[in-house]
């Protein structure tokens, strides 16, 4: 009887963190990617249908109120979105009322972004039912588990923002 299974991991038999793998379905950054789309489908419907604001929109504004008055640079790099896309979604919340742009109080000539107050309303009442939100995604845990989860999730991120930074540097 012929063997058609795959041969997965390191032929050399060297020690490996990463769990068994069977298929792409196993691996923990595909896992990942997968309750990240999860979430942003459910973000996307649940935010446009109460608040008129695409999941994107919320992002930004939310950073822009943590961080007034905000570059547009520094909010694409927190992101991770080109420029082109972020343009749009500042001239969206623009248009809504919800930012407006100042002058950068580190640079003169340069323009920041502030929420107004319109907007700052908006956030706190969105901040509010994105916790509830974050309660249910997080129901299955315990309060220790989610204590893990956020310490090693920041781990993760700080490690792999590093690494990507080491690479863009290297190009």
């Amino acid at each position: 009887m012929p063997d058609d299974s795959i041969m997965v991991g390191d032929p050399n038999g060297a020690v490996s963190k990463h769990p068994p793998v069977s298929t792409v379905e196993d691996v923990i950054t595909f896992r990942l990617q997968r309750l990240v789309t999860i979430g942003d489908r459910a973000g996307n419907q649940w935010f446009e249908r109460l608040f008129d604001l695409t999941l994107n929109e919320w992002r930004l504004l939310a950073l822009i109120v943590a961080h007034a008055p905000a570059r547009a640079g520094d909010m694409a790099d927190l992101l991770y979105m080109d420029k082109s896309q972020l343009s749009r979604v500042i001239k969206s919340l623009q248009s809504k009322g919800l930012i407006r742009n100042a002058t950068d109080p580190n640079d003169g000539r340069a323009v920041a972004l502030k929420p107004t107050g319109k907007g700052k309303k908006l956030y706190t009442t969105i901040l509010e039912e994105v916790l509830r939100s974050n309660e249910r995604v997080l129901a299955p845990l315990t309060a220790e588990e989610v204590a893990v989860f956020d310490s090693l999730l920041g781990k993760l991120i700080d490690h792999n923002s590093a690494l990507l930074e080491a690479r863009l540097a290297n190009k």
